[in-house]
């Protein structure tokens, strides 16, 4: 017979009915679970001393664990009570216990830190030690699947076996001050990119600037950096200023790159100039090994191959992932007679997101999280992606966060699915608190436009600063031609901002007071989320 582990769960009022009502039956084989709630309507709210006195009903001897919510603010272990050793934290919404019982070992709840961020940070732990150990495995293995770019920064390994490589374009960079690039660099490192590509512009020649940007940016930057051009003028370029990685190798460009150093890594892709129709996923897999071959007998060996990700509907997006299923046995077939004649690096595949998140009015969050699947699942050691157009704010940091989900899964066998890793950006699986009613009355407001009242102490404008990922928030005083600014505020959370508003005496009306906040917390949102924002 099993020994359950006894927990006392504790809440407020409100909450009760709530945990009562919870689908609590995939616990009770290893838990034998007590709720009861404390004489408050709000656990966060509650004292030490009502929370002892909550126990104090109760024999320590009966339970082996007391779990209550997150929310509560300060160290439950120290109260005056036989429980102190035994009480725990739990998520701070209570509601979302079940799951992480299911999947985390509540004895590792903290009394100060709530259990859905050790949870978390524990996910992550996990991960990390994962990614860390086949790394080791990598370096260890004289013939691993895959291969190195090594910096002065990091070592980038592009290999089925760890997460795929991120590249994030930086789309027409020729025409991006060295100012705007250093930013846009800045911002791709903060989302988690890990090679930054210097996109060029199709049919024009900028090799003077582009070796210029490139060896003004690796001074700065210290990080890898490649090259997306079909030109070679351009291509030799960029090598030569230090790009490691070159983005697109064809048919018809090759031979007039065979001078570049060895050690960079390659992507072929299957087009040619002399192409007048699409090529089938057969022409596409035959021109790439073709490809392949001749660099390697080049002496080039870190190559990946790139069959070009389809747009979604016309030409069709399916078609690619056939292409890259059937393009996966055929490497290992052709990789296994190479080997026989002499020693290379395995090619790797990579997978270009942008034809796809870029050409659906969808959010790219989601995409993104499906696509990472669909790349882990085919074994692609690199990812290209870009933020091109608007509804694509944020795409990186998003894609960054599904590439680690989906390998998480990959690694645990199991579905990218309560693992303690989330790519949401928009939605959660949390529950809306319900509302308890404390008998009180209740007065439905309609909707009524009223003229606003100007605040004596001046007005403010809202924007938001893209480039830099910033709030700004001018004040004015009283006119109409917006040329008396007295201070404008710069930052990315609302409740610094209004608070220093506040401090700064620079309002005096509550219902400015309430506007000013909403506007805040809306610019705050887009910001983060990578909405448009105009002030209302």
């Amino acid at each position: 017979m099993i020994n359950k582990t006894r927990i006392l769960l504790i809440t407020g009022r409100d909450a009760f009915n709530d945990l009562k009502l919870l689908d609590w039956r995939d616990l009770q084989a290893i838990y034998e679970i007590t709720i009861i709630h404390a004489q408050i309507p709000i656990i966060s709210l509650i004292s030490p001393k009502i929370l002892t006195n909550t126990l104090s009903e109760f024999e320590s001897n009966n339970f082996d664990l007391v779990i209550t919510s997150g929310l509560i603010p300060w160290d439950i272990s120290e109260i005056d009570s036989p429980f102190s050793s035994k009480i725990k934290k739990g998520p701070k919404f209570l509601v979302n216990l079940p799951e992480i019982l299911k999947n985390f070992d509540p004895f590792s709840f903290s009394p100060i830190i709530p259990a859905d961020k050790i949870y978390k940070i524990s996910k992550e732990e996990n991960l990390n030690s994962i990614i860390a150990k086949s790394r080791q495995e990598f370096k260890n293995q004289s013939n691993s699947n895959g291969f190195r770019l090594v910096n002065k920064a990091n070592e980038i390994i592009f290999s089925p076996n760890l997460p795929p490589v991120l590249i994030g374009e930086i789309v027409d960079a020729p025409k991006l001050s060295y100012e705007d690039l250093s930013l846009k660099v800045e911002y791709y490192l903060r989302s988690g990119v890990d090679i930054i590509d210097i996109g060029c512009i199709a049919n024009k020649n900028h090799s003077d600037e582009i070796f210029d940007m490139i060896t003004r940016l690796k001074k700065k930057f210290q990080i890898p950096f490649s090259i997306d051009s079909i030109n070679p003028d351009e291509i030799r370029s960029a090598v030569n200023a230090g790009a490691q990685m070159v983005l697109s190798i064809t048919i018809d460009n090759y031979s007039e790159l065979l001078d570049l150093n060895k050690e960079t890594t390659l992507v072929i892709i299957p087009i040619s100039k002399k192409d007048t129709t699409p090529l089938s996923s057969e022409k596409k897999i035959e021109r790439l090994i073709e490809l392949w071959k001749l660099l390697i007998e080049n002496g080039f060996t870190k190559i990946l191959m790139d069959p070009i990700t389809g747009i979604p509907i016309s030409p069709g997006f399916t078609s690619s992932i056939e292409t890259l299923s059937s393009l996966k046995q055929i490497i290992d077939q052709a990789y296994i007679e190479f080997t026989n004649k002499m020693d290379i690096e395995k090619p790797q595949l990579f997978m270009g997101f942008g034809n796809v998140t870029e050409l659906i009015d969808g959010d790219s969050s989601g995409i993104n999280t499906l696509l990472s699947t669909i790349a882990v699942e085919l074994g692609v050691s690199a990812i290209l992606s870009t933020e091109y157009s608007n509804k694509c704010r944020n795409s990186l940091k998003e894609l960054s966060k599904s590439i680690k989900l989906s390998y998480y899964a990959n690694q645990m066998h199991v579905p990218p699915l309560n693992l303690g890793i989330t790519a949401f950006q928009y939605k959660t699986k949390q529950n809306y608190p319900k509302y308890v009613s404390f008998d009180e009355p209740i007065k439905h407001i309609d909707f009524k436009d009223q003229p606003a009242i100007m605040d004596p102490k001046g007005f403010f404008k809202i924007y938001i600063d893209e480039k830099k990922k910033q709030i700004k928030i001018t004040h004015f005083n009283n006119s109409v031609n917006f040329k008396d600014a007295t201070l404008t505020l710069v930052g990315d959370n609302a409740e610094s901002l209004y608070k220093t508003i506040i401090i700064s005496d620079l309002i005096s009306r509550l219902d400015h007071a309430a506007y000013l906040g909403k506007e805040l917390v809306k610019a705050e949102l887009a910001l983060k989320l990578g909405m448009s924002y105009s002030q209302s």
